[in-house]
C-alpha cells in the first residue's frame, strides 16, 4: 500500500511538473511517467503471483499434514498388529 501511494504521488508530481517544463523536458517526463506506469503494472503482477504462490503453499501444507496424519495412523495399526502377535 505504501509503495502504491508513493507511485501515485510520483505520478501527481510528474503531472504537475509537466505543465511547467519545456517540450524536451515534457517528453522526458512523459517517458518517465510511462516507465512508472510499466513498473506499477509489474508490481501488481508480482503481487498476484505472490498471492497465488501463498495459496499453493497453504494447499501443499494441508496435503502434507493429511499425509503425515495418515502415516501416523498406519504406523499405529502396524504396531497394534505386531503387539497382537507377540502376546
Amino acid at each position: 500500500m505504501k509503495r502504491s501511494m508513493t507511485l501515485v504521488a510520483g505520478l501527481i508530481l510528474s503531472a504537475t511538473l509537466m505543465g511547467c517544463s519545456s517540450s524536451e523536458e515534457a517528453e522526458q517526463l512523459s517517458q518517465l511517467t510511462n516507465k512508472v506506469d510499466a513498473l506499477s503494472d509489474q508490481v501488481a503482477g508480482l503481487q498476484n503471483q505472490q498471492d497465488q504462490m501463498a495459496g499453493a503453499i497453504n494447499d501443499t501444507r494441508a496435503t502434507s499434514d493429511a499425509a503425515y496424519q495418515e502415516a501416523m495412523r498406519a504406523n499405529q495399526r502396524i504396531d497394534n498388529i505386531a503387539d497382537s502377535y507377540k502376546k
